[in-house]
């Protein structure tokens, strides 16, 4: 089986898990953020999927970019195009 590259939400300290429950919301059906809560739909698949760079402003983030998770950096690599 073939994965795609780590998704750069990995590395954010904003993304929380789908089954993880912050104050009271769930995340449920997909991974969800402060730029994108679960009740908006959650983190859109052109984030999660590394095809828009989110420490850029991309629609309805509410003005919250990408934020390094402890002992991350950002995943550049995800962005590179094979030669």
């Amino acid at each position: 089986m073939t994965t795609g590259p780590r998704s750069q939400c990995d590395t954010c300290a904003r993304m929380r898990s789908p089954w993880e429950k912050t104050g009271d919301q769930f995340g449920e059906g997909g991974p969800f953020c402060a730029a994108f809560p679960a009740q908006e739909g959650g983190i859109p698949d052109v984030v999660y999927n590394n095809g828009a760079d989110h420490r850029q402003p991309v629609d309805g983030d509410h003005g919250i970019r990408w934020r390094a998770k402890a002992g991350e950096t950002f995943p550049e690599w995800a962005f590179k195009q094979p030669a």
